[in-house]
């Protein structure tokens, strides 16, 4: 089974005592979703494409997720851990071993780097079509209402603080793109140490051109849980 997402068991208000509040809500996190850059390239700038359907097929031809990578690369960097059925969850060092791994098997085998064209991010629903229904680029209200145990929780399933080379760290980062309050993008930050949690894209939502600030395409899904 692959690492996914990282789940967030939040109570009715978001807020509050997690021991004693029955969770009304699933949160899930997800691992990134990188792009071929060499897609992307080939179709940036005055080549990207005018159509939301040309739109949507370039986002899926450039999309790998990380359920994708896990199945494709261990063949041919075998120190990647994949748990069989009834094997125990990977621990965090091993996490932390296969994100690096995947991160460069994703390079060296698909030149992906944490690239996006922003305009692809904020026209195209690249999260509910890579990974299906329910799921959708973060907004800032909801990385904003992230509390510090939230934070955490995701850094320690989905980033890389047990990672010792610059693939891990740069691929599998706490930095993703965001839904702004104004309906553009913006910046978020999900690490634990975060003091402002959402900035400023650099460049304009429309941008064609690929950014490299190194941000994690990551995906939310909110799902209602039943309270015992």
């Amino acid at each position: 089974m692959s690492l996914l997402a990282a789940v967030i068991a939040a109570s009715p208000t978001g807020s509050g005592p997690r021991a004693t509040e029955a969770p009304l809500e699933r949160v899930e996190v997800s691992a990134p979703i990188l792009p071929r850059v060499l897609v992307l390239y080939a179709a940036e700038g005055p080549k990207f494409p005018a159509t939301a359907e040309e739109q949507i097929a370039l986002a899926h031809q450039a999309a790998l997720t990380y359920e994708f990578l896990l199945q494709e690369c261990p063949a041919k960097y075998p120190g990647i851990v994949v748990p069989g059925p009834g094997d125990p969850p990977t621990t965090p060092a091993q996490n932390a071993a296969n994100f690096e791994a995947i991160a460069t098997c994703s390079y060296q085998e698909y030149t992906a780097k944490p690239y996006w064209v922003p305009a692809l991010v904020d026209q195209v629903d690249i999260c509910g079509n890579e990974l299906g229904s329910g799921w959708h680029l973060p907004t800032e209200d909801e990385v904003n209402g992230f509390d510090l145990a939230d934070r955490q929780q995701v850094a320690n399933a989905l980033a890389t603080p047990n990672a010792s080379g610059f693939f891990g760290n740069f691929y599998f980062g706490t930095s993703v793109w965001v839904r702004g309050k104004a309906g553009g993008l913006r910046v978020g930050d999900l690490s634990p140490a975060a003091t402002t949690r959402v900035t400023d894209l650099p460049v304009p939502s429309t941008s064609t051109t690929h950014y490299e600030g190194g941000v994690a395409l990551r995906c939310i899904r909110r799902t209602s849980v039943v309270a015992p």
